[in-house]
């Protein structure tokens, strides 16, 4: 007496036929071959244990994929879905005051300006934002203002 899954895998001859392709090309992505075989293991009445064994998978792994396959077809099972982006946290203004305060001169008693100089000043300005997120900007829009051919200096001073 076998045991009883709780998502059997019975897949038609079409499907199959297009995930023996996929394996066999091996175009896709590797977890993508590797999804399909675990589907093509489960067709042919292999345990969940026996997968995961003889692929060198996670414990769990065969189950989500048959449970992915039940719930949503063969697209579902093999590939993710795609993950939704975060917003950005600041406009395209706030941006340009960054990137602006940046190029001006340090405050008094710097040299040049640091991250923590400069996150300082911006978090005055009323934009709440870390160094780091500062810091990715800067690189962003190619802006080193510890280096002199980007700080912008008075008429006066020149």
């Amino acid at each position: 007496m076998g045991i009883k899954l709780q998502h059997p895998i019975v897949l038609p001859d079409k499907e199959k036929a297009q995930l023996q392709t996929l394996v066999h090309k091996g175009i896709a992505h590797a977890r993508t071959i590797t999804r399909a075989r675990v589907l093509l293991l489960a067709d042919t009445g292999r345990t969940d244990r026996e997968i995961y064994e003889s692929l060198a998978l996670a414990v769990s792994t065969p189950y989500d994929i048959r449970k992915r396959y039940h719930s949503g077809g063969l697209q579902n099972a093999l590939y993710d879905t795609p993950h939704q982006r975060r917003s950005k946290k600041l406009t395209v203004q706030q941006e340009a005051k960054i990137v602006a305060t940046a190029c001006t001169n340090p405050p008094k008693g710097a040299k040049r300006w640091t991250m923590d100089l400069l996150t300082e000043a911006v978090n005055k300005l009323g934009i709440q934002i870390g160094r780091t997120a500062i810091w990715k900007l800067l690189i962003r829009n190619d802006t080193k203002p510890w280096r002199k051919k980007n700080v912008v200096y008075p008429a006066s001073y020149i």
